[in-house]
């Protein structure tokens, strides 16, 4: 097949997957020669390479197995055997579940499991994995199932992590239960949202979510709940801690001092008071015996009780935090640091660092990661607050990225001790909004090809209703045999450049859609004589273009029109880099050897022109598609890349050489044809099809487009009413005006022809209906509804007519 070379070629952009299956002989597998896979196969095979997440597709009966790089990740040791394996020889230990989707996806239907549980050997040992796992069927050429692709991710992770953390939520819950003291967790607002069994064992009385004055009304001795409550929203209004002593009432009635104690906890990226962890410790003794000695030491011993609660609930929140906290004294060594940043210090370094030890010593073995460690502390020495985000870790170990937040340890006096730190993972959150950045871009480029599409389709509606007339009415000349031989001649010729301007707007509407290319042997010469008129007023008269086309040249393999519009690109692009006029250069040579030097038979067509040239920068991405250096709205950057891929699909390749102020220099080599002469285009058919008869209603708002089609109808023997518009039509319809055909345009202004059909079929179910349009596609037009796309001849008009079975016998 002909698309072979450049699908082989493609496979090698799709990471090394790709490359294995270019480069494997596929002859002996249940898929085949790779020149023959169907082109269903060939484009879930690009897809699937080119996704970033884990994709196999199961082909055929067996369920061959084609994946991407991100699944030979996934399936460990048994890559690359396991490329171009049926799925059950390639996946033993899950045959029987591999069986199934088989099943289900070659009968058309789709499967999905989340969190789906299998034990793969995929590194020589059992390993229980989880994974989500989406199949569906891909379509052959046949219309039926020919494979099964799947999308997966592995969720083994995930799975143990929730069962960690409800274990991990169970370990919390039991040892809050076992505290003698009433733990308590609050929102913002001071609303409960926990309290431990300490709380319904003393109180009698289950949970509930109360706010202050609630469990001041329902629990806090009346004489205390005025004071309980003012101190909380003092402590909300200074964003300071909540202490407070008041009395609770026990399931016996009895009343019991406690210290009720509660520290803020602060979202860590906009500071708010979030939540509040508090503790209601029974004081009851030691108030009774405060009340006996107050005059000697309750002051001193308010103190102490104070302090040490508070020194403790601070250490179990510092302690318990995800956030990782250090402190260190000016000398590098370290004061405190919680459970946290310990944790992560040795996953990334490699050592687990203690309370003592100093930082920088126990990275003497890694002096890059030392120093880097010591710059980044060091810049917060000055003794004010920094925060910075920064990679750190040994690389082969791993190297996350962090937000740290710096802020200096000051003594009682007010001096500067050392520094302590907040650290948080923001390795995932950076990721996703790289992602984001990623996918908003892609949303431009994919929107910059909509509206160059949308672009396309306007041009090509103008120029072919511009066309139709000319087109048709040099048809009918030429078939009336009208004049001379010299009329004959100069009828052919314009019928010659008429048929070229249709070409060239089918080549516009083909850049839009990237037809597949269609190779003949290509005479090079005549290909570049029939260009130099549209490339002389592309280019401008300040531009002198000059052609030398080397003598006796064999014709090359390759599709005329693109490569018509690669030379018509070519050549706009040198017209650009000559905004004050030069001279563009076209010649055509043959060559023994390729770009690269290796021998070979080639055609070298090469455009030259003497404008501004390019730096080595730019010419390095030349051919990256979109990359252009046109400006805003004067470039696709698409003209050269465009060239470059044509290049690739011959067989060929593409040379640029380029320097400043000098000039550009672009070579296209194609292959020499196997042909030995080049492929003539086909004329335009003489013979028509027989006569028909009736009344034709035609409608067009081009009026010379009109009167060419009334013409051609006339001529192939029916009667014609015309109308100008659509509403005209309609005013005909409502008239009672007798036609057995309509032959309508569908754009057009105020009521469109789709819409007049709709009417007609409505009104009229007996008459035939024929859309003219101008555009490739009529968007809203039925699939059924018979269309013929401007311009046209008076035989494929006529062709068209003849698909009516019930076409009317002829009339008086």
């Amino acid at each position: 097949m002909t698309t072979a070379p450049g699908f082989r070629d493609s496979l090698y952009s799709g990471g090394m997957c790709g490359a294995l299956i270019a480069e494997r002989d596929w002859s002996q597998t249940a898929l085949g020669p790779i020149t023959g896979w169907s082109a269903p196969l060939r484009t879930a095979t690009l897809i699937l390479l080119r996704s970033p997440v884990p994709m196999v597709m199961l082909w055929g009966e067996g369920g061959v197995m084609l994946y991407n790089d991100a699944y030979a990740v996934f399936a460990g040791k048994r890559h690359p055997q396991l490329l171009g394996s049926p799925v059950r020889e390639g996946w033993p230990e899950v045959a029987d579940f591999n069986d199934n989707v088989m099943r289900v996806g070659l009968a058309g239907g789709t499967l999905r499991y989340q969190d789906q549980e299998l034990t793969l050997y995929r590194n020589d040992v059992p390993e229980q994995v989880w994974m989500n796992l989406d199949y569906s069927p891909v379509i052959d050429e046949d219309g039926r199932p020919g494979g099964v692709l799947c999308v997966l991710a592995e969720t083994t992770g995930h799975v143990t992590a929730r069962a960690a953390l409800v274990e991990s939520e169970a370990r919390f819950r039991l040892m809050v239960d076992t505290v003698p003291q009433i733990i308590w967790i609050a929102d913002a607002e001071g609303r409960m949202e926990f309290l431990n069994r300490q709380f319904s064992d003393y109180t009698g009385a289950a949970f509930q979510s109360l706010s202050p004055a609630e469990i001041a009304g329902a629990f806090i001795h009346p004489g205390d709940g005025p004071h309980v409550v003012a101190a909380f929203q003092a402590a909300r209004d200074s964003e300071g801690v909540h202490r407070s002593e008041h009395r609770i009432r026990s399931a016996a009635g009895e009343y019991r001092w406690f210290l009720d104690l509660a520290h803020p906890y602060r979202d860590p990226r906009t500071g708010e008071i979030v939540r509040w962890f508090g503790s209601s410790v029974d004081i009851h003794d030691r108030k009774v015996a405060e009340d006996r000695l107050r005059e000697l030491n309750a002051t001193l011993e308010q103190r102490v009780a104070e302090r040490t609660a508070e020194r403790n609930m601070l250490a179990k929140l510092v302690e318990h935090t995800d956030i990782m906290v250090m402190a260190i004294d000016l000398d590098f060594n370290i004061l405190a640091l919680n459970a946290a940043n310990a944790a992560e210090f040795e996953r990334v370094f490699g050592v687990r660092p203690h309370t003592g030890d100093n930082m920088l010593a126990l990275l003497d073995d890694q002096p890059v990661l030392r120093e880097e460690v010591r710059a980044a502390w060091t810049r917060a020495m000055d003794g004010g607050r920094l925060t910075v985000v920064q990679e750190f870790g040994d690389p082969d170990r791993d190297r996350p990225c962090y937000e740290i937040s710096f802020h200096p340890l000051l003594d009682e006096a007010g001096a500067q001790v050392g520094l302590y730190q907040f650290v948080t993972d923001v390795t995932e959150r950076l990721r996703r909004e790289a992602q984001l950045v990623e996918a908003q871009e892609a949303l431009r480029q994919a929107q910059k090809m909509e509206a160059m599409g949308q672009l396309t389709g306007g041009v090509a509606h103008d120029f072919n209703n511009l066309l139709t007339p000319i087109v048709g009415t040099l048809d009918l000349l030429q078939h009336k045999q009208l004049g001379g031989a010299r009329e004959q001649r100069l009828i052919a010729g314009a019928a010659q450049s008429a048929e070229r301007a249709r070409t060239l707007v089918q080549r516009l509407l083909a850049f839009a859609r990237r037809q597949p290319l269609q190779l003949i042997p290509v005479d090079m010469a005549q290909l570049v004589a029939g260009m130099s008129d549209l490339v002389a007023s592309t280019t401008g008269p300040q531009i002198a273009v000059e052609v030398d086309i080397a003598p006796g040249l064999p014709p090359a393999d390759a599709d005329p029109n693109q490569l018509e519009m690669a030379l018509l690109n070519l050549a706009v692009n040198a017209r650009d880099a000559m905004p004050d006029g030069g001279t563009l250069r076209i010649t055509a040579s043959r060559r023994d050897a390729g770009t690269d030097g290796a021998p070979g038979d080639y055609i070298c067509l090469s455009v030259a022109d003497t404008g501004s040239g390019m730096d080595a920068a730019t010419l390095a991405r030349a051919v990256e598609p979109f990359f252009s250096t046109k400006g805003v709205g004067k470039g696709t950057g698409l003209g050269l890349s465009m060239v470059h891929g044509l290049a690739s699909q011959l067989g060929g390749a593409l040379d640029i050489q380029s320097v400043p102020g000098q000039g550009t220099r672009v070579a296209l080599f194609l292959p020499v044809s196997g042909s030995a002469s080049p492929v003539a285009a086909a004329g335009p058919a003489c013979a028509g099809p027989a006569k028909r008869s009736g009344r034709v209603l035609l409608v067009d708002d081009e009026e010379l487009v009109r009167h060419s089609t009334a013409d051609m109808l006339g001529d192939l023997g029916y009667a014609v009413i015309e109308a100008g518009s659509a509403e005209e039509a309609v005013r005909l319809v409502e008239a009672d005006t007798a036609f057995d055909l309509l032959v309508t345009d569908h754009l057009m202004p105020g009521m469109s022809g789709t819409d007049l059909a709709r009417l007609v079929q409505a009104r009229r179910p007996g008459v035939a209906i024929l859309l003219v349009s101008g555009y490739a596609e009529a968007e809203g037009v039925e699939p059924s509804m018979p269309r013929l796309t401007k311009p046209f001849r008076k035989q494929e008009l006529a062709q068209m007519l003849a698909q009516f079975t019930n076409a009317p016998e002829a009339v008086a």
